[in-house]
Protein backbone atom coordinates (compact mmCIF):
# COMPACT_ATOMS: atom_id res chain seq x y z
CA UNK A 1 0.00 0.00 0.00
CA UNK A 2 1.32 3.47 -0.92
CA UNK A 3 2.40 5.47 2.09
CA UNK A 4 0.75 8.74 1.01
CA UNK A 5 -2.55 7.00 0.36
CA UNK A 6 -2.51 5.24 3.73
CA UNK A 7 -1.82 8.30 5.87
CA UNK A 8 -3.95 11.33 6.75
CA UNK A 9 -4.28 14.26 4.26
CA UNK A 10 -2.42 16.62 6.59
CA UNK A 11 0.55 14.26 6.92
CA UNK A 12 0.55 13.59 3.16
CA UNK A 13 0.75 17.36 2.40
CA UNK A 14 3.61 17.73 4.88
CA UNK A 15 5.55 14.89 3.25
CA UNK A 16 5.05 16.34 -0.24
CA UNK A 17 6.20 19.75 0.99
CA UNK A 18 9.43 18.04 2.08
CA UNK A 19 9.84 16.54 -1.42
CA UNK A 20 8.97 13.02 -0.32
CA UNK A 21 8.68 10.46 -3.14
CA UNK A 22 7.02 7.05 -2.92
CA UNK A 23 9.60 4.28 -2.58
CA UNK A 24 12.32 6.48 -1.16
CA UNK A 25 13.28 7.30 2.41
CA UNK A 26 13.02 10.53 4.31
CA UNK A 27 15.95 12.83 4.84
CA UNK A 28 17.92 15.32 2.74
CA UNK A 29 19.39 12.51 0.65
CA UNK A 30 16.52 10.01 1.01
CA UNK A 31 18.59 7.97 3.44
CA UNK A 32 15.68 7.05 5.78
CA UNK A 33 14.15 3.60 5.98
CA UNK A 34 11.64 2.61 3.33
CA UNK A 35 9.83 -0.33 4.96
CA UNK A 36 7.88 0.45 8.13
CA UNK A 37 9.18 -0.87 11.48
CA UNK A 38 7.74 -4.31 12.25
CA UNK A 39 6.22 -4.86 15.68
CA UNK A 40 7.52 -7.99 17.43
CA UNK A 41 5.26 -9.71 19.94
CA UNK A 42 6.86 -10.66 23.25
CA UNK A 43 5.76 -13.05 25.96
CA UNK A 44 4.84 -11.47 29.25
CA UNK A 45 7.51 -11.92 31.87
CA UNK A 46 10.49 -12.72 29.65
CA UNK A 47 12.91 -10.60 27.66
CA UNK A 48 12.78 -9.49 24.07
CA UNK A 49 13.53 -12.26 21.61
CA UNK A 50 12.98 -15.00 24.18
CA UNK A 51 10.11 -17.43 24.41
CA UNK A 52 8.52 -19.13 27.35
CA UNK A 53 9.13 -22.81 27.92
CA UNK A 54 6.51 -25.05 29.49
CA UNK A 55 8.12 -28.16 30.96
CA UNK A 56 4.88 -29.68 32.20
CA UNK A 57 5.87 -29.46 35.87
CA UNK A 58 3.61 -27.76 38.42
CA UNK A 59 4.51 -24.17 39.18
CA UNK A 60 6.77 -23.89 42.21
CA UNK A 61 7.93 -21.08 44.45
CA UNK A 62 11.60 -20.48 45.27
CA UNK A 63 12.64 -22.83 48.07
CA UNK A 64 13.77 -20.11 50.50
CA UNK A 65 10.52 -18.16 50.24
CA UNK A 66 8.55 -21.36 50.67
CA UNK A 67 10.51 -22.24 53.82
CA UNK A 68 9.89 -18.84 55.43
CA UNK A 69 6.21 -19.06 54.59
CA UNK A 70 6.05 -22.51 56.19
CA UNK A 71 7.73 -21.32 59.40
CA UNK A 72 5.39 -18.35 59.76
CA UNK A 73 2.39 -20.59 59.26
CA UNK A 74 3.67 -23.04 61.87
CA UNK A 75 4.08 -20.26 64.44
CA UNK A 76 0.61 -18.87 63.79
CA UNK A 77 -0.91 -22.35 63.95
CA UNK A 78 0.81 -23.11 67.27
CA UNK A 79 -0.54 -19.92 68.84
CA UNK A 80 -4.06 -20.57 67.57
CA UNK A 81 -3.93 -24.13 68.88
CA UNK A 82 -2.81 -23.05 72.34
CA UNK A 83 -5.58 -20.48 72.50
CA UNK A 84 -8.11 -23.08 71.39
CA UNK A 85 -6.86 -25.49 74.04
CA UNK A 86 -7.26 -22.85 76.72
CA UNK A 87 -10.88 -22.07 75.89
CA UNK A 88 -11.84 -25.73 75.37
CA UNK A 89 -10.36 -26.58 78.76
CA UNK A 90 -12.37 -23.81 80.36
CA UNK A 91 -15.54 -25.20 78.79
CA UNK A 92 -14.86 -28.68 80.17
CA UNK A 93 -14.06 -27.45 83.66
CA UNK A 94 -17.11 -25.19 83.81
CA UNK A 95 -19.26 -28.09 82.65
CA UNK A 96 -17.82 -30.33 85.35
CA UNK A 97 -18.48 -27.67 87.98
CA UNK A 98 -22.19 -27.78 87.20
CA UNK A 99 -22.39 -31.58 87.08
CA UNK A 100 -20.11 -32.73 89.90
CA UNK A 101 -21.73 -33.21 93.30
CA UNK A 102 -18.53 -34.23 95.06
CA UNK A 103 -17.22 -31.34 97.14
CA UNK A 104 -13.58 -32.34 96.77
CA UNK A 105 -13.82 -32.62 93.00
CA UNK A 106 -15.59 -29.27 92.81
CA UNK A 107 -12.81 -27.71 94.86
CA UNK A 108 -10.12 -29.16 92.58
CA UNK A 109 -12.01 -27.94 89.52
CA UNK A 110 -12.39 -24.47 91.01
CA UNK A 111 -8.67 -24.37 91.76
CA UNK A 112 -7.88 -25.38 88.18
CA UNK A 113 -10.22 -22.70 86.84
CA UNK A 114 -8.55 -20.03 88.94
CA UNK A 115 -5.12 -21.09 87.70
CA UNK A 116 -6.28 -20.97 84.08
CA UNK A 117 -7.77 -17.49 84.40
CA UNK A 118 -4.50 -16.28 85.90
CA UNK A 119 -2.41 -17.91 83.16
CA UNK A 120 -4.59 -16.41 80.43
CA UNK A 121 -3.55 -12.92 81.49
CA UNK A 122 0.12 -13.84 81.12
CA UNK A 123 -0.49 -15.52 77.76
CA UNK A 124 -2.17 -12.41 76.38
CA UNK A 125 0.90 -10.34 77.28
CA UNK A 126 3.52 -12.88 76.17
CA UNK A 127 2.17 -14.73 73.17
CA UNK A 128 4.66 -17.48 72.47
CA UNK A 129 4.14 -21.20 71.86
CA UNK A 130 4.11 -23.08 75.16
CA UNK A 131 3.72 -19.95 77.29
CA UNK A 132 0.20 -20.76 78.48
CA UNK A 133 1.05 -24.25 79.75
CA UNK A 134 4.31 -22.99 81.27
CA UNK A 135 2.39 -20.56 83.48
CA UNK A 136 0.10 -23.27 84.87
CA UNK A 137 1.12 -25.10 88.07
CA UNK A 138 2.26 -28.65 87.32
CA UNK A 139 -0.38 -30.03 89.69
CA UNK A 140 -3.08 -28.20 87.73
CA UNK A 141 -1.81 -29.58 84.42
CA UNK A 142 -1.73 -33.12 85.84
CA UNK A 143 -5.28 -32.82 87.18
CA UNK A 144 -6.68 -31.44 83.92
CA UNK A 145 -4.92 -34.00 81.73
CA UNK A 146 -5.58 -37.14 83.78
CA UNK A 147 -8.98 -36.38 85.25
CA UNK A 148 -10.62 -34.31 82.53
CA UNK A 149 -9.00 -34.49 79.09
CA UNK A 150 -7.88 -38.12 78.71
CA UNK A 151 -11.25 -39.63 79.68
CA UNK A 152 -12.96 -37.37 77.16
CA UNK A 153 -10.43 -38.26 74.43
CA UNK A 154 -10.95 -41.98 75.03
CA UNK A 155 -14.72 -41.62 74.71
CA UNK A 156 -14.46 -39.46 71.60
CA UNK A 157 -11.96 -41.79 69.91
CA UNK A 158 -14.45 -44.64 69.99
CA UNK A 159 -16.96 -42.57 68.00
CA UNK A 160 -14.43 -40.94 65.66
CA UNK A 161 -14.40 -41.56 61.90
CA UNK A 162 -11.37 -40.39 59.87
CA UNK A 163 -11.95 -38.04 56.95
CA UNK A 164 -10.25 -35.23 55.05
CA UNK A 165 -12.31 -32.69 57.00
CA UNK A 166 -10.16 -30.85 59.56
CA UNK A 167 -13.08 -30.90 62.00
CA UNK A 168 -12.74 -34.66 62.29
CA UNK A 169 -9.68 -34.04 64.50
CA UNK A 170 -11.54 -31.90 67.02
CA UNK A 171 -11.48 -34.76 69.53
CA UNK A 172 -7.67 -34.66 69.72
CA UNK A 173 -6.33 -31.40 68.25
CA UNK A 174 -7.39 -28.90 70.94
CA UNK A 175 -5.72 -30.89 73.72
CA UNK A 176 -2.24 -31.25 72.21
CA UNK A 177 -0.76 -28.18 74.00
CA UNK A 178 -1.57 -29.83 77.34
CA UNK A 179 -1.29 -33.58 76.71
CA UNK A 180 1.68 -33.18 74.36
CA UNK A 181 0.68 -35.97 72.01
CA UNK A 182 -1.83 -38.73 71.41
CA UNK A 183 -2.01 -40.85 74.58
CA UNK A 184 -0.23 -44.16 74.08
CA UNK A 185 -3.35 -46.05 75.03
CA UNK A 186 -5.17 -44.62 72.01
CA UNK A 187 -2.48 -45.21 69.38
CA UNK A 188 -3.65 -48.68 68.33
CA UNK A 189 -7.23 -47.49 67.90
CA UNK A 190 -6.15 -44.52 65.78
CA UNK A 191 -3.79 -46.66 63.68
CA UNK A 192 -6.57 -49.12 62.87
CA UNK A 193 -8.88 -46.34 61.79
CA UNK A 194 -6.49 -44.38 59.55
CA UNK A 195 -4.63 -47.30 57.94
CA UNK A 196 -7.06 -47.39 55.02
CA UNK A 197 -6.34 -43.71 54.37
CA UNK A 198 -2.54 -44.02 54.30
CA UNK A 199 -2.33 -42.42 50.83
CA UNK A 200 -4.59 -39.46 51.68
CA UNK A 201 -2.46 -36.49 52.69
CA UNK A 202 -5.29 -34.46 54.21
CA UNK A 203 -6.18 -37.35 56.52
CA UNK A 204 -2.67 -38.44 57.52
CA UNK A 205 -0.58 -35.24 57.69
CA UNK A 206 -2.21 -33.75 60.83
CA UNK A 207 -1.15 -36.79 62.83
CA UNK A 208 2.49 -35.78 62.62
CA UNK A 209 1.60 -33.00 65.06
CA UNK A 210 -0.64 -35.20 67.19
CA UNK A 211 1.61 -38.25 67.67
CA UNK A 212 4.93 -38.34 69.46
CA UNK A 213 8.04 -39.24 67.46
CA UNK A 214 7.93 -42.94 68.33
CA UNK A 215 4.26 -43.24 67.39
CA UNK A 216 4.76 -41.34 64.14
CA UNK A 217 7.84 -43.33 63.14
CA UNK A 218 5.96 -46.55 63.77
CA UNK A 219 2.97 -45.49 61.72
CA UNK A 220 4.95 -44.12 58.77
CA UNK A 221 7.22 -47.16 58.68
CA UNK A 222 4.23 -49.48 58.51
CA UNK A 223 1.93 -47.56 56.21
CA UNK A 224 3.38 -44.43 54.57
CA UNK A 225 6.89 -45.37 53.46
CA UNK A 226 5.79 -48.46 51.49
CA UNK A 227 3.34 -46.32 49.55
CA UNK A 228 5.92 -43.58 48.87
CA UNK A 229 8.37 -46.22 47.69
CA UNK A 230 5.86 -47.59 45.18
CA UNK A 231 5.18 -44.03 44.05
CA UNK A 232 8.84 -43.51 43.14
CA UNK A 233 9.15 -46.96 41.61
CA UNK A 234 6.25 -46.34 39.22
CA UNK A 235 7.19 -42.73 38.42
CA UNK A 236 7.50 -42.04 34.68
CA UNK A 237 10.15 -39.47 33.74
CA UNK A 238 9.39 -38.26 30.24
CA UNK A 239 10.75 -34.96 28.94
CA UNK A 240 9.99 -32.47 27.56
CA UNK A 241 6.59 -32.32 29.29
CA UNK A 242 6.30 -34.16 32.58
CA UNK A 243 2.72 -35.34 32.89
CA UNK A 244 3.15 -37.81 35.78
CA UNK A 245 2.35 -35.93 39.04
CA UNK A 246 3.85 -38.62 41.28
CA UNK A 247 7.01 -36.69 42.12
CA UNK A 248 5.02 -33.63 43.12
CA UNK A 249 2.99 -35.90 45.41
CA UNK A 250 6.19 -37.32 46.89
CA UNK A 251 7.51 -33.84 47.66
CA UNK A 252 4.22 -32.95 49.31
CA UNK A 253 4.69 -35.89 51.67
CA UNK A 254 8.46 -35.48 52.08
CA UNK A 255 8.33 -33.08 55.08
CA UNK A 256 6.40 -35.72 57.02
CA UNK A 257 9.37 -38.11 57.16
CA UNK A 258 13.12 -37.60 57.66
CA UNK A 259 14.93 -36.23 54.62
CA UNK A 260 17.44 -39.09 54.80
CA UNK A 261 14.59 -41.55 54.47
CA UNK A 262 13.31 -39.85 51.31
CA UNK A 263 16.84 -39.76 49.87
CA UNK A 264 17.19 -43.48 50.58
CA UNK A 265 13.94 -44.19 48.73
CA UNK A 266 15.09 -42.12 45.74
CA UNK A 267 18.44 -43.91 45.65
CA UNK A 268 17.05 -47.41 46.17
CA UNK A 269 14.49 -46.93 43.42
CA UNK A 270 17.18 -45.53 41.08
CA UNK A 271 15.36 -42.24 40.63
CA UNK A 272 18.45 -40.20 39.81
CA UNK A 273 19.79 -42.83 37.41
CA UNK A 274 16.47 -42.94 35.59
CA UNK A 275 16.33 -39.15 35.56
CA UNK A 276 19.77 -38.89 33.94
CA UNK A 277 18.91 -41.61 31.42
CA UNK A 278 15.71 -39.81 30.39
CA UNK A 279 17.54 -36.50 30.12
CA UNK A 280 20.39 -38.00 28.11
CA UNK A 281 17.97 -39.66 25.71
CA UNK A 282 16.19 -36.34 25.22
CA UNK A 283 19.45 -34.46 24.64
CA UNK A 284 20.50 -37.03 22.04
CA UNK A 285 17.15 -37.32 20.27
CA UNK A 286 18.22 -35.80 16.97
CA UNK A 287 15.47 -33.64 15.51
CA UNK A 288 13.71 -33.50 18.87
CA UNK A 289 16.84 -32.39 20.71
CA UNK A 290 16.14 -29.45 23.02
CA UNK A 291 18.07 -26.23 23.09
CA UNK A 292 20.30 -25.57 26.06
CA UNK A 293 17.72 -23.17 27.50
CA UNK A 294 14.95 -25.74 27.19
CA UNK A 295 17.04 -28.41 28.91
CA UNK A 296 18.03 -26.05 31.72
CA UNK A 297 14.41 -24.95 32.20
CA UNK A 298 13.27 -28.56 32.42
CA UNK A 299 15.93 -29.48 34.97
CA UNK A 300 15.28 -26.32 36.98
CA UNK A 301 11.59 -27.17 37.12
CA UNK A 302 12.45 -30.52 38.66
CA UNK A 303 14.95 -29.04 41.10
CA UNK A 304 12.42 -26.49 42.34
CA UNK A 305 10.13 -29.33 43.36
CA UNK A 306 12.61 -30.64 45.93
CA UNK A 307 12.01 -29.58 49.52
CA UNK A 308 14.65 -27.38 51.21
CA UNK A 309 15.72 -30.29 53.43
CA UNK A 310 16.34 -32.48 50.40
CA UNK A 311 18.25 -29.77 48.58
CA UNK A 312 20.46 -29.45 51.66
CA UNK A 313 21.44 -33.11 51.38
CA UNK A 314 24.93 -33.56 49.93
CA UNK A 315 23.92 -36.65 48.00
CA UNK A 316 21.02 -34.89 46.29
CA UNK A 317 23.19 -31.87 45.48
CA UNK A 318 25.84 -34.11 43.95
CA UNK A 319 23.28 -35.80 41.72
CA UNK A 320 21.78 -32.48 40.64
CA UNK A 321 25.28 -31.20 39.84
CA UNK A 322 25.76 -34.28 37.68
CA UNK A 323 22.55 -33.42 35.85
CA UNK A 324 23.78 -29.87 35.22
CA UNK A 325 27.08 -31.22 33.91
CA UNK A 326 25.19 -33.54 31.56
CA UNK A 327 23.27 -30.60 30.12
CA UNK A 328 26.49 -28.63 29.65
CA UNK A 329 28.08 -31.56 27.85
CA UNK A 330 25.23 -32.71 25.63
CA UNK A 331 23.12 -29.60 24.96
Amino acid sequence: MALLASTSPAVAKMLLRWNFKEGSGLGARGQGIVAPVQLCNTTTGIGYGERSYENGLPGTKPAVQEEWRRRCEELARALRLEEECCFKTLELLLRDMTRDDDARSRAETAEALAAIFKSMKVFQLKRAPGMWKATLPSSTVLYIVERVIKPKMAADAREWTPSWDADCHLWVRPWIPLVGHLPDGLFDAVERKITNHADEYAVISPWKDYMDQTQWDTFTRRHVLPWLTSLVRELMIAPPKQMDPSFHTLMQWAPLVPAKTVVSILEEELFFDRFEDALRHWLQSGAGKPSSKEAVAWCTGWKNLFTPDLLADEGVLARMDAVAALVDTEA
